[in-house]
């Protein structure tokens, strides 16, 4: 369920009903008699007298213990085809309320808001809300409130118009847009609420209490919907789209150097009911552009950077397809594994052709892998069976070569199938769950020796078991999950000795790489047991990953051969007390060992968040690391000892209802010993001067050092280096967004990002002890006479073992990275889901002076090759 600040409680209006908060009401709608209603935010027709109004009697946050203090009340009518419900939202001060406007799926502002959960599963359910401004939003709910969809895009229809004493919605739901059974007498769970934005109040139809867990199973019941027709979704997108891309570096030698770029193309999706409750999306030639670009990020830990998915076809219905290897309230770094991370699909060719100008050698790539097609198959039955399949192809991709005397064409990457299918299955009254879900990869290698480095088939698969018992309170969550991958001897042996795994690390008397695998297996898994009900909650369990596992092929793995034990616990207190609405402390407790037995890992966290009478929130943090022994610092190298050390940090946001609102923030921390230290700071201004304009701007700077940064590993004959150094490192991001709205309907944002991250090294050393717990026996420093620097050529030299040769040589590590990023994005939703979005995109991204620091870079922004993208496209949505 979302989250709401919790306020001061105005005067009660309306007197709590004779029946306790224990039982669940009951909504008894009648088929309607005569024209449809017109959906145009007037209540006044008389088809709305055929029914009572009910009403929302129930506070929900900040005091579930309270009164409502606003009136609210509700219809719900029916014919063959569509729902049709009517609010009425009272208000004693009607020029109070909040009327900001929002692109769909915000909730801008008061708003009411109606739940079905017409599987009656007490799981999942479909939402629809409307702001007083006239903001549509939808989600899809699921796993009994913990996810809400916002990329769920029914196809329906709503009105508000505000008052002199309040405002009212009128809303038609066709039930194509539903999923329910064949039943000729249908009873759904359903809930109503309603936000009162400026008590940021949220009121209810059937009770919740916020000691209890859970809120589809907290629903009310809807009755008297007779003999109506499930009808198969039938549904068409075809979109054409314009795109022109000018900028860039232009070289006139270079044959396939452009100044300007253009493409058209044409696509279609699509939705086919298979039965009433099963449907299949595809898509044809699929647009998978996004609109708002990653944000910048480099990589000096060696771990993978997670980006979320921004594609529509992969975001809708995302939650079918979710499976974490870990899911904890304690978090930790392995709780973003994912055994489906649909990012793979689509990404960046796999091999890569380096140019050489300067010999006449000039290549062109794609930068993306084409997606040929998808298609997802959804669905859940009556009897609490839910399906989910996926498959995708990706085409074989070539890059271009021209050299002096020939043309030719090289595979970078091959064709594709990419294939994921889950089912769950709901018992014990809807309380519990059992799942099982398998992916697929393969690709075709055949002739293709240039890419023997990669698996040819990947497979892996998954069992979950979530079981909740006494009202919900206790639960329990248990996964199993193996893979494989086969290929040739090259490409597992690749993977053996990856980042992820490290066979090769010297003190691992449980690993080693066999370079004559061709197939590499591993398991996973984990359990955990709390209890989420009361005023003291808590959670444990225990994860683990076995060395061979290997889902990177579709799926996000950051760490392999570690067991891992975990608890929290925490002291809520949800209502009303003193100066606070709301305040929490946790309290976090995190062990690790790896397969052969070496403690990793203990590590202790507390953290506290409070939400004040005034509307503001506060949270502060102290992280205290006692041991950090990594097995991959050192990139294959043994067991590294890390100095202990603290982190600490606040967060501060005023009252989020004004029109200007701020935050800042701070943190910082460092090693014991003083080799380590880390800073951050920030600010956050979020402006609404109009109730159709914000505007938010949030600069961010980090700064800090490290004296055990790894370079490089070089090797001097029977010899190994692991060289280290310190690193003295600063990264500046200023975000700016603006969002106006013409409309609900229309509305033009704007996203920009500079990011300026610099990095200088100094202090060389190289490894010891890596086990010593000082730090001086552990990287000892090269001696000024076993080092030195040609600076025409930036090539260090390192003479350690006192003969006249020089042992190995490095490239000078210092940086400074420039990238600037903004998109402006005109979107118009011309009918219900058909859009028309014409889309600017501007960006570069280089190198800039490794002398100045973050601050004065910033003047060196545009000075790189800055390009554009200019792109139309306009989408029509055709519902059976």
């Amino acid at each position: 369920m979302r989250s709401f600040l919790c306020p001061c409680l105005a005067l009660c209006l309306v007197s709590l009903p004779a029946f306790g908060q224990d039982e669940k009401p009951v909504y008894e709608t009648q088929r309607l008699v005569g024209d449809a209603p017109t959906i145009d935010g007037n209540i006044s027709d008389t088809i709305w007298n055929q029914v009572p109004w009910a009403d929302l009697n129930y506070q929900v946050q900040p005091s579930d213990a309270e009164p409502v203090s606003q009136e609210t009340r509700f219809k719900i009518l029916y014919d063959q085809k569509n729902l049709y419900v009517a609010f009425r939202a009272f208000d004693t001060n009607p020029e109070k309320i909040e009327a900001r406007l929002g692109r769909r799926d915000d909730f801008p502002g008061d708003y009411v808001e109606i739940n079905f959960d017409s599987f009656n599963d007490k799981r999942t359910g479909f939402s629809f809300s409307s702001s007083v401004s006239g903001v549509r939003g939808d989600e899809f709910i699921s796993n009994d409130g913990e996810n809400w969809d916002s990329n769920w895009d029914p196809f329906w229809f709503m009105k508000a118009k505000q008052d002199s004493i309040g405002y009212t919605v009128e809303a038609r739901i066709p039930f194509s847009q539903l999923r329910f059974g064949k039943a000729p007498s249908q009873e759904w769970g359903l809930q109503v609420t309603r936000l009162n934005f400026r008590e940021q109040e949220r009121d209810a139809w059937s009770p919740v209490k916020q000691d209890q867990n859970g809120w589809v199973s907290r629903f009310g019941t809807l009755k008297g919907i007779e003999n109506i027709k499930a009808r198969k979704p039938l549904e068409l997108q075809p979109y054409v789209l314009g795109q022109v891309r000018t900028g860039g570096k232009f070289n006139a030698d270079d044959p396939f150097s452009r100044k300007t770029d253009t493409r058209a193309s044409v696509g279609l999706d699509g939705r086919i009911g298979l039965t009433n409750d099963i449907a299949v999306d595809f898509t044809i030639n699929p647009d998978f552009g996004q609109v708002e670009a990653d944000p910048g990020a480099i990589n000096l830990d060696g771990f993978q950077i997670f980006f979320r998915e921004q594609r529509p076809f992969f975001v809708e219905n995302a939650n079918i397809f979710d499976y974490q290897l870990t899911q904890s309230e304690a978090g930790g770094n392995y709780t973003g594994d994912l055994l489906f991370y649909s990012r793979r699909i689509g990404g960046v060719p796999s091999r890569f052709i380096q140019g050489d100008p300067v010999n006449g050698r000039y290549v062109q790539q794609p930068e993306n892998t084409t997606i040929l097609g998808a298609a997802k198959v959804s669905g859940k039955t009556q009897s609490g069976l839910s399906l989910g399949l996926l498959s995708s192809v990706t085409e074989r991709e070539l890059a271009d070569i021209v050299n002096v005397n020939n043309e030719e064409t090289e595979v970078v990457e091959p064709l594709t199938s990419y294939n994921v299918g889950r089912v769950q299955q709901d018992f014990n009254d809807r309380n519990s769950s059992i799942g099982v879900i398998l992916t697929t990869v393969n690709r075709d290698l055949e002739g293709n020796e240039d890419l023997e480095f990669l698996h040819n088939s990947a497979y892996s698969g998954g069992v979950d078991l979530v079981h909740r018992w006494k009202d919900r309170a206790w639960q329990m969550r248990v996964n199993l999950l193996a893979s494989q991958v086969r290929g040739s001897e090259q490409a597992i042996t690749r993977t053996q000795r990856s980042f992820e795994h490290l066979f090769q690390r010297p003190d691992a008397s449980h690993l080693g790489v066999d370079s004559t695998r061709t197939s590499l297996e591993g398991t996973g898994g984990t359990v955990t047991v709390g209890n989420f009900a009361g005023d003291w909650i808590f959670e444990a369990g225990a994860t683990y990953r076995s060395p061979g596992l290997e889902i990177n092929d579709i799926g996000f793995l950051s760490n392999t051969d570690q067991v891992n034990a975990f608890a929290w616990g925490s002291r809520v207190w949800r209502k009303p007390q003193g100066i606070f609405n709301r305040r929490q402390w946790n309290h976090n407790i995190f062990l690790g060992w790896d397969f052969d037995g070496s403690s990793l890992e203990r590590r202790y966290n507390t953290n506290v968040n409070a939400t004040f009478k005034n509307f503001s929130f506060f949270n502060a943090f102290l992280n205290l690391e006692q041991q950090d022994i990594s097995k991959n610092a050192l990139r294959g190298g043994p067991l590294l000892r890390r100095s202990p050390g603290f982190y600490t940090g606040f967060y501060y946001r005023t009252d989020n209802r004004k029109k200007m609102t701020f935050g800042v923030f701070a943190n910082g921390g460092g090693s014991y010993d003083g080799n380590t230290e880390g800073r951050g700071a920030g600010f956050e201004v979020r402006y609404q001067p109009l109730d159709a304009l914000a505007l938010s701007f949030e600069p961010e700077f980090e700064w800090g050092g490290r004296n055990d940064q790894y370079i490089d590993t070089q090797t001097d004959g029977d010899r190994t280096a692991y060289l280290h150094g310190r690193i003295d490192r600063q990264t500046l991001t200023l975000t700016l967004r603006a969002i106006y709205n013409l409309t609900p309907d229309f509305t033009i944002q704007y996203y920009a990002q500079p990011f300026i991250t610099k990095g200088e090294y100094t202090q060389f050393n190289r490894l010891g002890d890596p086990d010593a717990r000082d730090f001086g026996e552990r990287f000892p420093r090269y001696a000024d006479e076993e080092l030195s620097f040609d600076k025409e050529s930036s090539v260090y030299s390192v003479n350690d073992d006192a003969d006249a040769a020089t042992d190995f040589t490095f490239d000078d590590p210092d940086f400074n990275f420039i990238q600037f990023r903004s998109n402006l994005v005109f979107r118009w939703e011309y009918r219900p889901s058909s859009t028309l979005f014409f889309v600017w995109q501007q960006g570069g991204s280089g190198g800039g002076d490794p002398t100045k620091n973050s601050f004065e870079t910033v003047g060196d922004l545009f000075d790189q090759e800055i390009r554009n993208t200019f792109l139309v496209k306009a989408a029509y949505r055709w519902v059976r």
